[in-house]
């Protein structure tokens, strides 16, 4: 055990030569302080300095009242106390560490100090191993923390930028750099060599001292330099000073990017960072360690005086956080794998319906943009009705892929329906026209029979003049077919049909053309129904049918095993087209039961019907007509009102052009 210099606090109004004498005797680095009151005794001890306590006996009940006072909070009670006494003493002096009778023995009391100063070394030797390991239980709280504070962050610059800033803060670095290993496109993978398809992204940089300026740019992964040496040999580098390097070392710094700053690198720790298979995915390179970590380093001076190399501690609490960050980082480019991944198999979701409606072409996608950016307009709001709604990275997310699946359920629809154009399915009026294409051929052969009656059964010119009558009236009967025709074509069109041309259609089904010797109806009674739908192309039973979609979407979505992040997904599609006053569907709902994010998709999704260009059934509202029927679903309590007051305020509904230019 090293001996240290102790101090000696000696509290009498008498004896101090001879107590004197036995010191300046006594072996060692001993200060000697004469102590007047219990003021100078409590200044010492609040210093928390272990020291020998000298007390006459008529100072020890305050002195130990003292002592008694920091006993909670540090090793003050420990110091050894020795009680200068003339009488005899019973055991009211238990805790003292030795007795000195006076008048005083040299030798006894020579042995008494030696005795104190070995316990006061030994204190001391305590102190240092608390101080020691209180400081590594707070690295490891701090690497703890750090390592949670990577699992949590999911945003990967964030990750990075998180990891830099706290590989310099543990080790004090002034700078930092971190360079990613990533796959170089177009180069094949070579089982034997993993590097032989990668590249070094200089990702990013740090400096407390001065402006970086930084630029990403990638760089060939290469021995001779620093970063390339860490990355190919998977080994630390600790370099004291990296304009010493000599040329057997391999590699060298670039100084030219020091020169751009105006900086001068000094101390370098480099450090690769493996995953869990001990592949490097990056390296970690941190600059100038400091005495000082608010120091500023900005001339040659303040880097002689502050630069100092990276020692051991540094390396082991640097080299774990790399290890927790190079899982971090692995994690979450599987996280990132895995999500477009998944994204992926949205959009192959959203082509599959499509494919089944080509009108509707691009809509999810267009929704999604538009409610998306409505949800982020939201966010940023910290005054009026949405002040206290946010929405986090993830609930963003969460209205996005609820937004490209709110149509989903169509999958779930007949194909016929789900792209019926018109109030007719096609082979439908394609079969009105085949009968009339009859009903004109069989005029035709009856007018032609009573020609040929004519013609055999009266003269010539007489017979001609029939004829011509017959002709008239083939042609009139012909005219007809046409006029009837074309109310049902028209009648047909997805247009508001009046009563005027609901009646026409209704007397078309009270008549009847002969065919072979039979009657048949101009219209059957279904035909009848489907031509007299007042508006749109769909009967009650088609419109139903459609309108299970959200159902069937629904029932889609919650088959998913969602994450936390994510689980409102279905519900927020679900009620996409619910009304604020409860006429919506399929549910129902009234408006403190439909969600916000459903609220922002349903304006979304009706502005995105309206202005749709590619919809055969009806022509697209312009834009302002598009908004204008919005303000009336607004003012009839339907859509909601601060809502749709931000989507025109903000200009939401330009977000699709703009994201197309």
């Amino acid at each position: 055990m090293q001996r240290e210099p102790q101090t000696i606090l000696f509290l009498s109004d008498r004896l101090l030569p001879e107590i004197q004498d036995v010191i300046s005797a006594f072996n060692g680095h001993v200060s000697f302080k004469a102590l007047e009151n219990q003021d100078e005794l409590l200044d010492y001890i609040t210093r928390r300095q272990p020291a020998i306590v000298l007390v006459d006996s008529q100072y020890v009940d305050w002195t130990r009242d003292i002592i008694q006072k920091f006993a909670a909070d540090n090793s003050v009670n420990q110091w050894p106390l020795l009680l200068l006494t003339d009488h005899e003493v019973n055991g009211q002096y238990g805790d003292v560490f030795d007795i000195i009778d006076v008048p005083i023995n040299k030798s006894r009391f020579t042995r008494s100090l030696q005795h104190a100063s070995q316990h006061v070394l030994m204190l001391n030797e305590i102190n240092k191993l608390q101080k020691k390991l209180t400081l590594q239980t707070q690295e490891l709280h701090e690497l703890n923390n750090i390592g949670i504070a990577l699992s949590a962050e999911r945003d990967p610059d964030s990750l990075l930028e998180l990891i830099l800033h706290k590989s310099r803060e543990i080790t004090h670095a002034d700078a930092g750099s971190l360079y990613l290993v990533e796959k170089r496109s177009g180069v094949a993978y070579d089982q034997q060599n993993y590097f032989a398809d990668k590249q070094l992204r200089f990702k990013l940089a740090h400096c407390d001292s001065v402006d970086v300026g930084f630029t990403e740019f990638v760089m060939p992964i290469q021995s001779h330099s620093i970063a390339g040496h860490v990355a190919l040999s998977g080994q630390v580098l600790n370099i004291p000073d990296v304009y010493e390097l000599t040329e057997n070392s391999g590699f060298s710094h670039n100084r030219s990017f020091d020169e751009s700053i105006g900086y001068r690198s000094k101390s370098m720790l480099v450090i690769p960072m493996k995953t869990h298979k001990d592949e490097i995915i990056g390296v970690l390179q941190l600059i100038n360690r400091k005495r000082h970590w608010d120091a500023i380093i900005d001339t040659i001076e303040s880097n002689e005086r502050e630069v100092i190399a990276f020692d051991e501690k540094c390396t082991d609490l640097a080299s774990s956080l790399a290890s927790q960050a190079a899982v971090s980082i692995e994690n979450n480019r599987l996280y990132e794998d895995i999500r477009t991944l998944f994204e992926g198999f949205i959009k192959a979701s959203v082509h599959a319906i499509e494919q089944r409606d080509p009108t509707t072409s691009g809509h999810s996608e267009r929704v999604a943009v538009l409610t998306t950016e409505l949800a982020k307009t939201v966010d940023k709001l910290d005054s009026g009705p949405f002040e206290r709604i946010n929405f986090s990275r993830d609930a963003i997310q969460q209205i996005n892929y609820a937004s490209l699946l709110h149509d989903f359920g169509k999958i779930g629809v007949r194909e016929d329906v789900l792209v019926k154009a018109k109030k007719l399915y096609p082979y439908e009026l394609e079969r009105i026209r085949h009968r009339f294409h009859i009903f004109l051929q069989a005029n035709e052969l009856d007018f032609a029979k009573q020609k040929i009656t004519q013609l055999l059964n009266i003269e010539r010119d007489k017979a001609l003049s029939i004829i011509a009558a017959l002709d008239m009236d083939m042609q009139k009967d012909k005219d007809e077919l046409d006029r009837f025709l074309e109310h049902i074509v028209d009648a047909n069109e997805p247009t508001i049909l009046d009563q005027a041309g609901s009646a026409v259609i209704e007397k078309l089904g009270t008549i009847y053309r002969k065919v072979n010797g039979s009657t048949e109806p101009i219209l059957t009674p279904d035909e009848i129904r489907r031509l007299a739908i007042p508006k749109g192309s769909l009967s009650d039973k088609e419109r139903n049918e459609i309108e299970s979609h959200v159902t069937h979407t629904f029932n889609f979505l919650s088959r998913i095993p969602w994450t936390s992040e994510l689980k409102d997904v279905p519900n927020i599609a679900y009620a996409h087209h619910e009304k604020l006053d409860g006429t919506g569907y399929p549910r129902r709902l009234d408006a403190p039961n439909i969600p916000i994010q459903s609220r922002m998709m349903t304006i979304a999704d009706i502005y995105d019907a309206l202005t749709a260009q590619d919809r055969p059934y009806k022509r697209a509202v312009p834009e302002q007509k598009a908004l204008d029927i919005l303000g009336y679903e607004m003012k009839a309590g339907k859509i909601d009102a601060d809502l749709f007051n931000l989507f025109v305020d903000a200009k939401i509904y330009e977000a699709v052009r703009r994201k197309v230019e």
